[in-house]
């Protein structure tokens, strides 16, 4: 009796499955649309959207790109909270503001007390890889450039966190020399390593090609080894940043008859004086060089894109497009980025592909974030986020479900600028407050009273015509209000401080060569660290 009760038993769940079966095929979906969707972000750093096609630009500069947004969402008006690489990439990663993650600086990992030792670095937060990879997907990150190294927390949750391009670390066989002369401590024998290897270290070599080369293989790797896993894989793409040097096939928008000496090297030293002595041909040189980079770099992501399609696993792959920063031209009179706040720095594109839910061709209007990523990864991964977060998820806009608009988006920018021979640095903020068509920009030096401008992105969405100034007084009480939700939401993260490796000279050395170099003043190290945790309280 009982073994034929058990047969009935079984009998029974299995008819109960099928009919589940049957019915979840009724609903239109198969049990592959109902798997949690992979994940595939995309970061191309210096990318400022109104250069792509997809949002408007007359050259023929991102074809593929374009594709990702005829095929799926063109947000049109996404910001990043600063303007340069390492802040930007961990609100990318945390799906949190500057203010609360704490990394405003790289300067940070240099600090120590008054007997020396190390004061830790004040990052807190969950990245967004953590709380895949405990919720079971694979997850691999491959980078190109040196403010995403482990030393800044990246890496955290990545079973694979891979640096691509010209660098001791990047290449196997130099990094194990390097390593071992380290750890024997023979510091003369790594300056003529350095030296010696200088050829395969060039820090103007096109990284682009391996980044994707190293991405492509392990996705056919986890598709061929762990198919049932989802996966998240991130890629930071470089060559879009200075110095401008596309490869000569894509150098194809400038002016033929241009005889000037524009290589596509910009001199971060000539960043405040407009125009620097160049003649407008030259800055016509200088953007089509940029768009040349675009192009390039967008003729390799398609080589990626087709191999989610070859594949198979594009239909449920959430495809995500976007960049750290902008870049500047002298529309406000300096060139390059990390120096100001305006559209042409904050403005990125942010394109969504996924076929399983999202519609095609769809347009987005209002303002979203870098800090939105995060909670739409999550919530089409169906994760709850570990700790509170101050972004949004986009699907909802996304499938034309909801209209966008009304939330707040800050971003923030410390600068320590010399103020002549033997003074002290000058310690400058800038903050952006966007909310609906307003963006408000607050700089403030030290000793002097703040500069506030406000700006019609709708009427003026290059901010280029006449500037609205207003008073302290008429945005004291919004700047309080996010100062205290900042605090409040940095409490509740947590304190990553402490897990973080120390910084080092060479590292420090390689980011001054690529236009990032900053005063080893002890004051304004503090000083940063202090500002960006203050919250949004400026001197007064």
């Amino acid at each position: 009796m009982r073994t034929s009760t058990r047969t009935r038993s079984s009998a029974v769940v299995v008819l109960v499955l099928a009919g589940l079966l049957v019915w979840t095929w009724n609903r239109g979906g198969s049990p592959a649309s109902q798997r949690r969707p992979n994940v595939l972000l995309v970061s191309i750093d210096t990318l400022r959207a109104d250069h792509l096609g997809c949002y408007g630009y007359p050259r023929d500069t991102s074809p593929n790109l374009d594709r990702i947004a005829r095929d799926g969402v063109c947000f049109e008006r996404a910001v990043s909270t600063t303007s340069w690489t390492l802040p930007a990439h961990v609100s990318m990663l945390t799906g949190l503001p500057i203010s609360v993650h704490g990394i405003c600086d790289d300067r940070l990992w240099s600090r120590t007390d008054a007997i020396g030792r190390r004061i830790p670095p004040p990052l807190r937060g969950t990245f967004v890889s953590e709380t895949l990879q405990a919720a079971g997907y694979a997850t691999a990150g491959f980078f190109s450039f040196d403010f995403l190294d482990s030393i800044y927390g990246f890496g955290l949750g990545f079973d694979a966190w891979e640096r691509c391009g010209a660098d001791v670390f990047s290449d196997p066989e130099l990094r194990d020399e390097f390593l071992a002369l380290r750890a024997a401590g023979e510091f003369a024998a790594i300056e003529g390593f350095l030296e010696r290897n200088a050829a395969r270290m060039e820090r103007g070599r096109r990284t682009t090609p391996e980044t994707l080369d190293r991405a492509i293989a392990w996705l056919d790797q986890h598709e061929r080894d762990e198919p049932k896993d989802p996966f998240f894989l991130f890629v930071h793409l470089f060559d879009v940043h200075d110095p401008y040097k596309p490869p000569p096939e894509y150098d194809r928008f400038g002016d033929p008859a241009y005889s000037g000496s524009i290589d596509g090297r910009i001199d971060t030293s000539k960043n405040e004086v407009l125009y620097t002595g160049l003649s407008r041909a030259d800055i016509a040189r200088r953007i089509s060089l940029y768009d040349g980079g675009i192009a390039f770099v967008d003729h390799q992501l398609g080589r990626l894109f087709d191999r989610l399609g070859a594949l198979g696993v594009d239909e449920n792959t959430l495809v995500i497009v976007t960049s750290d920063h902008g870049e500047e031209f002298f529309e406000h009179g300096r060139q390059g980025h990390h120096r100001q706040l305006y559209m042409e720095s904050l403005h990125v594109p942010l394109l969504m592909r996924w076929p399983a839910r999202f519609p095609a061709d769809r347009r987005v209007e209002g303002t979203v974030g870098l800090i939105d990523i995060v909670p739409t990864v999550l919530a089409a991964a169906g994760v709850r986020a570990p700790n509170p977060l101050s972004g949004a998820d986009l699907a909802p806009f996304a499938r034309g479900e909801q209209a966008n608009g009304g939330r707040m988006y800050v971003s923030l920018l410390n600068l320590f600028e010399a103020r002549g021979a033997g003074q002290d640095q000058a310690h400058k903020r800038i903050e952006s407050l966007i909310r609906g068509d307003e963006q408000v920009l607050v700089s403030w030096c030290q000793d002097q009273a703040p500069r506030i401008e406000s700006w019609d992105l709708a009427e003026d969405p290059r901010e280029l015509g006449a500037v609205r100034l207003l008073d302290w007084a008429d945005i004291e009480p919004q700047f309080e209000s996010i100062a205290r939700s900042f605090r409040s939401l940095r409490e509740r993260q947590p304190d990553r401080s402490r897990a973080l490796p120390e910084g080092n000279r060479r590292l420090r050395a390689i980011l001054a060569a690529n236009g990032y170099a900053s005063s080893d003043d002890v004051d304004s190290v503090e000083a940063s660290g202090r500002l960006c945790l203050d919250g949004c309280v400026f001197w007064r």
